[in-house]
């Protein structure tokens, strides 16, 4: 993250992406979208979100933020 980036909550990156909140949710636990927590709020980096989205477009799997791969 360079500098301060924005950060967005669920809300603004579903009106974003135009798709449900509950969706962006469900990315975010799955680990398709990366997510920080500030207390007991999630936050979205806007360029996090735009990596995601462009490597999804470019059909590269999801990175998630731990490391570790999602076992199937």
């Amino acid at each position: 993250m360079s500098g301060l980036d924005e950060l967005l909550t669920a809300d603004e990156v579903a009106e974003l992406l135009h798709i449900p909140s509950s969706t962006v949710s469900d990315y975010e636990r799955r680990g398709v979208l990366p997510s920080i927590k500030l207390g007991r709020h999630r936050r979205f980096v806007r360029s996090d979100v735009a990596d995601a989205i462009e490597g999804l477009r470019v059909g590269r799997a999801p990175q998630r933020s731990n490391g570790s791969e999602a076992s199937r």
